[in-house]
């Protein structure tokens, strides 16, 4: 008996010393037995209902302690005593709870309690609940939320605006690398065209100068032609009825050689018709060439251009210290007439045969082949040396404003890119290379018979 006295003694010291130690701690602590009724709390508990322990001794801690989740009120069946009540087990969870027209966040472990029938106490089931308050950890929380949503936000915001900034200055970057190609093209073919136009005035001028004087021997010959036929026809007829004319007459004809001269001034007649007509041709080819009277389109025959082009070149095409003389291979078919710009056609042949004929200086048997055909409703002109060829990767640049193979000085890089520009842009046709190294290039144009939209250039 005595020996129970100082154990119920000592559990009492024991228990007052729990009690004074968890009154000290700022957790609420409550202690329910198996219905939920609260059996001991420590003064946190109190503080935080506003309530004294001997009002709540005995009282439901659900009806005491209302919960609210996620804006809702907690039923009294999903409420953490009851759980842990019902389903024996231990677990953590944060809920809302309004105090003095506060609102409290507490973070709410609860546990099953069973006590066995052991010394003096009997058995019994209960829960233990342990309330921290978090409001303060939970605001900063959502505060620091906030604020990373708000500078995410923001960084988005600023990221996007970077990105469209990006864009906007890679599209006027683009823009602007297009106005300054556009503008180096421009002026390429500014200088180019004031290049042909000066070669044009210059042919045309040429041609006017030799024709004029040209075309008073061709107009006279005729006439003096005729004339010393007369001449000639009455020689002989002096010669027939005055055989024996007097010595000094006799004399001056035998040292003129009066025979000779009578048969070689004829053919001196003709090799100067011949000649006459040689020039007459040599000037309407370049009149054909130059074409400054022709701004528009109308129908011209394309053989004559290339022909034009040839006789222009012809001092380029005769035999050379480094190589013979290039052999000129036509496959002329039958076109018609083609609505185009014949200067600037002629142009783009004047460019072509140029970079042929040096693609050829130094081929032992050089040879430019010439061929025409119809294609539908287009006419092919292919124009094809047996040179050294080009590469692939020349080849993939060789319409490119500026690009040149040849040394500083011979090219400007500007002939076949404003060729191209001719063909396609101007004449809606096409402008193709075809070339493998060691076997020689081949420049195809396609140029449509009828034009779709007359341009006035």
């Amino acid at each position: 008996m005595a020996n129970e006295d100082y154990q119920l003694r000592h559990l009492r010291s024991t228990l007052s010393k729990m009690e004074i130690a968890l009154s000290a701690v700022k957790e609420c602590i409550v202690w329910t037995d198996g219905k939920g009724r609260i059996k001991w709390c420590n003064e946190a508990l109190e503080v935080l209902l506003g309530q004294p322990r001997l009002m709540l001794l005995s009282a439901s801690l659900a009806h005491k302690l209302p919960l609210w989740l996620e804006g809702e009120a907690v039923e009294m069946s999903q409420h953490p005593v009851t759980i842990a009540l019902e389903t024996h087990q231990s677990g953590t969870q944060c809920y809302e709870f309004q105090a003095s027209e506060q609102t409290h966040i507490l973070e709410i472990s609860w546990a099953f309690v069973e006590i066995d029938q052991q010394g003096i106490l009997e058995h019994e089931e209960g829960s233990v609940l342990v309330l921290r308050d978090v409001t303060q950890q939970y605001l900063a929380e959502r505060q620091l939320q906030g604020s990373k949503k708000h500078l995410e936000e923001q960084v988005a915001q600023r990221t996007q605006e970077l990105r469209e900034t990006n864009t906007r200055l890679q599209r006027e970057s683009e823009q602007l690398q297009r106005l300054l190609r556009e503008l180096q093209d421009t002026q390429a073919q500014l200088i180019q065209a004031e290049k042909m136009s000066s070669l044009g005035q210059l042919v045309a001028g040429v041609a006017h100068e030799i024709n004029n004087p040209v075309s008073f021997i061709y107009g006279n010959l005729s006439h003096l032609q005729g004339y010393i036929a007369d001449i000639l026809h009455i020689l002989h007829l002096y010669q027939q009825h005055y055989p024996n004319p007097v010595i000094e007459i006799q004399e001056a004809s035998d040292d003129a050689d009066l025979d000779f001269i009578q048969i070689d001034l004829l053919k001196i007649l003709d090799s100067m018709q011949i000649g006459t007509d040689r020039i007459q041709e040599i000037v309407l080819s370049l009149r054909n060439f130059s074409r400054l009277d022709e701004a528009e389109f109308k129908r011209v025959d394309l053989h004559e251009g290339i022909e034009s082009t040839l006789l222009i070149l012809q001092h380029r095409l005769k035999q050379q210290p480094n190589r013979p003389e290039i052999q000129i291979v036509r496959h002329y078919g039958q076109l018609p007439q083609v609505e185009c710009l014949a200067g600037q056609l002629n142009q783009v042949f004047m460019n072509l045969l140029s970079n042929a004929i040096d693609a050829l200086e130094e081929v032992s048997q050089p040879q430019i082949t010439i061929q025409t055909c119809v294609i539908g409703n287009s006419v092919e002109i292919t124009i094809a040396d047996n040179g050294s060829g080009i590469s692939e990767t020349v080849r993939a640049k060789i319409f490119n404003p500026f690009f040149t193979t040849k040394p500083i000085g011979k090219g400007t890089g500007m002939g076949l890119s404003i060729s191209y520009q001719l063909i396609v842009e101007k004449h809606h046709g096409k402008l193709e290379c075809f070339s493998r190294e060691g076997e020689g290039a081949e420049f195809l144009i396609r140029v449509p018979i009828h034009q779709r939209i007359h341009s006035q250039i």
